[in-house]
């Protein structure tokens, strides 16, 4: 795949896993006990830790998907075809490591 290619997956992904998040969603609703108050919806400190946590599951998924590719360029070269019966029947390209 290309990096382009990539890119565009991953944020495809991003946004049908955002859009399903929003969608499920409930309303922030805030209640009282009677010695303190609390709120459903999430703290500040919740929100950049989850921002941080996924920043670094990002970098450790890209540099896991660029160690993949072979440390090598290819190259194509042309090979030549025989039928069943040994008889030339043209090239073919075929790609090999430089």
């Amino acid at each position: 795949m290309t990096r382009t290619r990539k890119f565009i997956t991953a944020s495809i992904a991003a946004l049908t896993l955002g859009g399903a998040v929003t969608a499920t969603a409930t309303p922030a609703a805030a209640w009282c006990n009677g010695w303190t108050c609390y709120s459903d919806g999430p703290s500040g400190g919740a929100i950049v830790g989850g921002v941080i946590g996924g920043l670094a599951l990002g970098a450790i998924a890209a540099g896991a998907a660029n160690a993949a590719q072979p440390a090598y360029s290819t190259c194509l070269v042309r090979e030549a075809r025989y039928d069943h019966r040994g008889r030339f029947r043209g090239y073919r390209r075929v790609r090999v490591a430089c």
